[in-house]
């Protein structure tokens, strides 16, 4: 009698083992689908960021080139000036304010024509 009702509580305690594995089992695939899901959605989402950002930056660059285009080119004598003031030792700002470069050309004219000592 002692071992038909061990046998029985061991079959209970089995059956109630396999529904404990078989219900985390199924939170588990539920689990999976929702991370899933989310990360499908945050790459689908991540997409949308950039483009945006490329689509506004496109927009900006579109109209500091047409306010670019408007601007009339220094002249040839700006550039010879600024040449000249170079090699005299002038420094970015007197180039930028007398020859109407803008800071990064007057850096650069100011390493192609170095003052002479």
């Amino acid at each position: 009698m002692w071992l038909e009702a061990g046998v029985g509580i061991l079959l209970l305690l089995a059956l109630a083992q396999s529904a404990l594995l078989f219900h985390g089992w199924r939170q588990l695939r539920e689990l999976q689908r929702q991370v899933a899901a989310l990360s499908h959605d945050a790459i689908h989402a991540g997409t949308d960021v950039p483009t945006s950002m490329l689509v506004t930056a496109l927009g900006r660059l579109e109209r500091q080139v047409g306010r670019l285009e408007q601007q009339p080119p220094p002249t040839r004598q700006s550039y010879e000036l600024a040449q000249q003031l170079a090699r005299e030792g002038a420094d970015v700002e007197q180039l930028v304010s007398r020859c109407g470069l803008s800071r990064d050309e007057a850096r650069l004219v100011l390493q192609m024509h170095p003052a002479n000592p």
